[in-house]
């Protein structure tokens, strides 16, 4: 249903009138009520309640284990199992039964007192219901802090509600790569923004490492990893003459604050470890479950001794290394290697709720695939559930696959090889024995479409499935039919929701209308829920309020919660010039999903790959014009929008300014290309110096409204891969033609 905020304004009637609104100027005595041994979340559950309470209607109370007489108001917080006072409370009907998920809020009156029952079927929905009370009160939550409404008198909605999750798992990932993305974040970057998705009911989050990063330490057959790095191993120096300098403090190299820097590598892992050990905390802390993510056929190149036929990955930077192609599925020291690497996770991250299994992003270990085929048909019967054959033919026929026929062959193969390799290294329990989690329970992570319907049968049981399908949403709307394969009623199945594309890089995106597609089809199908994909966050809070909403309320549509978000975040009058940013950056990114991937690629090389002979392309030139009328819409906001609403509009006005300076930067490079191609070096100069002077526009506007961690990586990594190169290139032509200058 469409979101009506018509209760923000309206009075309570007879329930205001109970808790003394208006009664001698002063607003209701109010008790809050936990049970006596009350869990910690629900503890803190009710501490927030009470924040909120003062902040919104500077009514004071704090949590207590009995009302006092004197109380004109009583929210009683918990359930049944743990407040005593939920089983006495006098609402309209006793607490219903719900999932561990739900969420119940009810309202009653007895005595001239009000009772407001806040609590659900677990510590962590307590402090949802919490949440989802506080935003009745007109709070919005957004991923860099609330929007809260002036401070009025009290009112309370007439409530009566029990409240169940469409999508059960709302996963947010974590740590993952690149400058630009949470890889950099350390725990003063985390901890607001958990804050915030513990208010959106997202209740997972997943630790997504690689194998170069500090925080598994393993050892194997007296070989030990013993090399670490961040992101790849690139560097990115902070010195007086980049853009945005100001922004950095006194550091001299971008980093993660809580990682040390030059330090051994035993120093590195023991930090990065405890960097892991505390994120997962403090999700859990706000009622999240934690995810830890293990790919057990990647390894450090140090172990390539002990793999007979390794090959460095087909990934960035080739830093480490995988079986391959024709590598023996029962090689004994494949197996040894990969337990562990699994024995390792579990004992160095036990407090983990679940391992997620990765497979690498392009399969290598391929060769194989018929032998593990028949070695699951033998022990499952796979081949009756769908033939070999058939999986091969579909693979074949993916219908614009942006990794084409011959990658998802692979995928295909290699997926059958690891299926085989995963059922033989756990099915017995053996990886697991003697360590801290024997219980362990795992989520298969990546597996290709056309195997989906074997999976709930090859899976140990209580597993579940994570699932990519393709690289960007608009992608995988093309080829949502492949969601109706997986058998979501025997295995819990969620999909992987690409917020942020990397291929696509540093620009505006916005993704909201194909997760929407999506997310109808989760629901049509009985998948699980969703784990979000992204780098940058700052694009974002329009798409996570949906997310939010969707989650739980079937009816929810991306321009229902647009316009709740603005016109709490802006005021009305200027909802539709920000649905018009929204529209046309949510466009722009659909077209870039199609022809730019790669286009802003954070690596080296990201704008001199441009500099080739030619004009910029038509697609980008329609790209920048859409981000140009998203810029137009922008301006004519912030003059519509209430003073408080101004910030939220200007980050949009920042940042499409920054999309459109660097699409003019690409274009004066390539102009530059072009007239050095022609042996016009004075041009060449020109267009060179004209592509530095929009670099360092769209830098500084990009600067101006930054707001987290990963706006500051990705302006250091442009500094490094944009706006240096630049100038070297221009003190290049100089020095080629002097007298060029």
């Amino acid at each position: 249903m469409a979101l009506d905020c018509s209760w923000l304004l309206a009075s309570v009637g007879s329930l205001g009138t109970a808790v003394g609104l208006g009664v001698g100027g002063r607003g209701p005595r109010v008790a809050v009520v936990v049970g006596p041994s009350a869990p910690p979340l629900e503890c803190f559950a009710a501490e927030e309640l009470c924040g909120y309470l003062e902040k919104l209607f500077g009514l004071q109370a704090r949590p207590t284990t009995s009302a006092a007489a004197a109380a004109d108001l009583l929210f009683i917080v918990g359930s049944p199992e743990t407040n005593p006072a939920v089983k006495r409370a006098p609402a309209r009907r006793p607490f219903p039964k719900v999932s561990d998920l739900g969420i119940v809020l009810r309202t009653g009156e007895v005595e001239g007192r009000v009772v407001a029952l806040v609590g659900g079927g677990s510590p962590a929905a307590t402090l949802w219901a919490v949440y989802e009370l506080v935003e009745r009160w007109g709070v919005r939550y957004l991923l860099h802090g609330d929007v809260v409404p002036g401070r009025g008198p009290f009112q309370l909605p007439d409530l009566d509600l029990a409240m169940e999750p469409a999508l059960p798992v709302r996963q947010w990932r974590v740590v993952n790569d690149f400058a630009c993305g949470p890889e950099s974040w350390g725990m003063a970057d985390y901890r607001p923004v958990l804050d915030q998705l513990a208010k959106l009911k997202f209740n997972r989050i997943l630790v997504r490492f690689w194998p170069y990063q500090p925080f598994i330490h393993f050892e194997c057959k007296g070989v030990k990893k013993r090399k670490a790095w961040l992101w790849y191993d690139f560097h990115y120096p902070i010195t007086d003459d980049m853009i945005g300098r100001h922004l950095f403090g006194d550091e001299t190299e971008f980093w993660n604050p809580d990682l040390p820097r030059d330090a051994s590598y035993e120093e590195f892992a023991a930090a990065g470890e405890r960097h892991i050990h505390e994120l997962m905390g403090y999700a859990k802390q706000r009622g999240m479950k934690a995810v830890v993510s293990a790919t057990l056929t990647e390894f450090p190149a140090e172990f390539g001794p002990l793999l007979r036929d390794a090959q460095p990955v087909h990934q960035l930077g080739r830093m480490w290394i995988v079986p391959g192609r024709d590598t023996d599925v029962d090689d004994p020291a494949l197996t040894d290697l990969a337990a562990a690497v699994l024995r390792a996770t579990v004992n160095t991250y036990p407090e983990a709720d679940l391992v997620a299994l990765g497979i690498p992003e392009f399969r290598q270990w391929v060769g194989q695939y018929e032998r593990a085929w028949g070695a699951l048909d033998k022990k499952y019967g796979v081949e009756k559930v769908r033939p070999l054959a058939e999986v091969l033919t579909r693979a074949k026929a993916r219908a614009g696959y942006s990794g084409g026929t011959e990658r998802a062959l692979d995928e295909v193969k290699g997926d059958i090889v690891a299926l085989y390799f995963y059922d033989r290294l756990l099915a017995d329990g053996q990886a697991l024995r003697d360590t801290k989690r024997p219980d362990m329970k795992f989520i298969l992570n990546h597996v290709a479409e056309e195997l989906f319907p074997v999976l709930p049968g090859v899976l140990p049981e209580g597993s579940e499935t994570l699932n990519l399908v393709d690289y960007t949403p608009s992608a995988v709307v093309k080829r949502r039919e492949a969601l109706s394969q997986l058998p979501s009623s025997q295995i819990p199945a969620s999909l992987i929701f690409t917020l942020h594309d990397d291929n696509v890089g540093v620009l505006p995106q916005l993704t909201t209308g194909s997760l929407h597609e999506l997310t109808k089809d989760l629901r049509k199908y009985g998948w699980a829920g969703f784990s979000t994909r992204y780098w940058l966050i700052g694009d974002h809070d329009p798409c996570v309020a949906y997310l939010s909403k969707a989650a739980w309320d079937a009816e929810a549509t991306p321009e229902a919660v647009y316009r709740d978000q603005v016109l709490a975040a802006c005021g009305e009058a200027c909802i539709a010039e920000m649905l018009a940013v929204f529209y046309e950056v949510e466009k722009t990114t659909e077209a870039l999903e199609q022809h730019g991937l790669g286009l802003t690629f954070p690596v080296p090389g990201m704008m001199m790959k441009h500099w080739k002979p030619g004009p910029l392309p038509a697609e980008l030139v329609s790209d920048r014009q859409g981000y140009q009328r998203g810029l137009e819409a922008a301006r004519r906001a912030r003059m519509r929008a209430a003073p408080h609403g101004r910030k939220y509009v200007d980050y949009w006005i920042g940042r499409l300014e920054f999309g459109i300076g660097y699409l003019d930067t690409v274009e004066a490079v390539r102009r530059a290309a072009s007239a050095e191609a022609e042996k016009k070096p004075q041009d060449a100069l020109r267009h060179a110096e004209e592509a530095l002077a929009a670099a360092r526009r769209a830098l500084e506007a990009y600067a101006h409204v930054a707001q987290d961690r990963s706006d500051l990586g990705a302006i250091a990594v442009m500094n490094e891969y944009v706006y240096r190169p630049l100038k070297a290139r221009i003190q290049e032509l100089v020095s080629r033609h002097p007298s060029s200058s």
